[in-house]
């Protein structure tokens, strides 16, 4: 689907399962913000998606409004930590500042803490229980960490192997570039090279990210199977269930 004020936008259909089996086309889809939909975008979504949950914090998802359609269902759940709740003005995020002192592993950190006790993902969970007939939207602001955190979640619980999950998450880097380049050129006068070292890094898919919250969850539980199972009671039958529902027979 080529959306054109949408940012980082992509079916997830198509994976394979451990199983063999390939998730459907237009059942999940991932991205960043939808306050820029065109009415082109609006017309393509609308005969597609039937549910939206938008994982920015409050005075983000205000701020900066998400374009919606008739019959759609949206849900503001929050699925950043406390400690790392975002500015709904951009402009203070990316002060030289900011972008000179980022503490060490400071995203590394995020991804190792957003998917435990998270009821943003627990109610994703829930919307794919309920999910009859048109698909389900998963963003953030740009589509990178929560919703990064989110799909692989979600991917995981399928039955998708981490390899094609980290592909997933790193086709983000390039989904991204557009809007990389357009930041740069807003904040290009405050980027010194110690700031654009940093710029790179927050604005980055990088695998050392998703390493992190892979490696936890292994860390804790055991392995990731036993994690959804303990952190989301995704059982068993649960699984069967989204097999039949969601991947081609």
């Amino acid at each position: 689907m080529n959306l054109k004020g949408a940012i980082n936008f992509r079916d997830l259909g198509g994976h394979v399962s451990v199983q063999g089996h390939q998730l459907k086309k237009g059942q999940f889809y991932r991205s960043g913000a939808l306050s820029k939909l065109t009415p082109d975008d609006v017309v393509l979504l609308q005969t597609t998606i039937g549910h939206v949950i938008d994982f920015r914090d409050p005075s983000e998802a205000a701020h900066d409004k998400d374009v919606l359609w008739e019959g759609v269902t949206y849900e503001n759940c929050p699925a950043n930590p406390v400690a790392y709740r975002m500015s709904a003005n951009l402009g203070s995020f990316f002060t030289k500042e900011h972008l000179e002192n980022i503490p060490p592993q400071y995203m590394e950190k995020l991804y190792r803490t957003l998917p435990f006790d998270n009821q943003a993902y627990r109610r994703m969970f829930g919307v794919m229980d309920e999910m009859s007939g048109k698909g389900m939207l998963q963003h953030c602001a740009v589509g990178k960490d929560r919703t990064g955190v989110g799909a692989a979640l979600m991917l995981l619980a399928l039955g998708v192997d981490e390899s094609q999950v980290m592909k997933d998450y790193l086709q983000t880097q390039t989904g991204l570039e557009p809007f990389r380049n357009g930041l740069m050129i807003q904040f290009k006068n405050i980027l010194s090279d110690k700031a654009m070292e940093g710029f790179q890094y927050m604005m980055g898919a990088h695998e050392s990210f998703l390493n992190a919250a892979i490696e936890e969850m292994k860390t804790k539980a055991g392995s990731i199977q036993k994690f959804l199972l303990t952190e989301y009671g995704i059982t068993d039958e649960r699984q069967a269930m989204w097999q039949q529902k969601f991947f081609e027979s």
